[in-house]
């Protein structure tokens, strides 16, 4: 019997960016506000599909998938900028820093992989694509007095200095689920090009 992995496609982040993402989520969880999972800021990807658990035999199709995406995609820079919450602050679910810049080409790579993905026998994302970096998950419900901290807190993120994210290639990325947290691999890559 095949094993299963459990795999998504993302871009993976430079190291400054990921620097970034620690000290911020660093200081957010300094600020001691209960009812919010932070991620470990190594863990965190531009995910463009979570494809879920896949069998491993479906990994070369998926590569390929990939690689056919990335063709006619030029290398490109994007910018870490802004911050907000899903669905929104005054109810997030999800805090995340945006994502900003010329996003056409990451928005056509998306369209492409989910049509490829999808002859494949991968469900279509229901919801719009929307280009974020999450830096943490709310549990339940938050105070009033919580929330506001909360959305203070992201005012001054969304003033931020941007920070570039260049786009050069997507990783097929193994998700481990332990206790501490996930932890991630890359099982294969599709570069950009013209």
């Amino acid at each position: 019997m095949a094993s299963t992995l459990r795999l998504f496609i993302a871009v993976e982040l430079p190291e400054d960016v990921l620097g970034y993402i620690g000290e911020t989520v660093g200081d957010l969880r300094r600020q001691g506000i209960t009812g919010i999972r932070w991620v470990r800021g190594e863990g965190v990807h531009l995910t463009l599909k979570f494809l879920g658990d896949t069998s491993e035999e479906q990994v070369a199709g998926i590569l390929s998938s990939m690689r056919d995406s990335a063709v006619g995609t030029p290398p490109f820079v994007l910018h870490v900028q802004g911050a907000g919450a899903f669905p929104n602050m005054r109810a997030p679910r999800v805090l995340w820093l945006g994502v900003q810049g010329d996003t056409a080409p990451l928005l056509q790579i998306h369209g492409r992989l989910e049509e490829a993905l999808e002859a494949q026998g991968f469900a279509r994302e229901a919801r719009a694509f929307s280009a974020h970096l999450t830096l943490g998950r709310v549990n339940g419900r938050l105070s009033p007095t919580t929330l506001e901290r909360l959305a203070q807190d992201m005012e001054g993120l969304r003033t931020a200095k941007p920070l570039a994210l260049p786009v050069a290639a997507l990783s097929l990325m193994e998700s481990q689920l332990t206790p501490p947290g996930a932890y991630y691999g890359c099982v294969g890559q599709a570069l950009l090009s013209p």
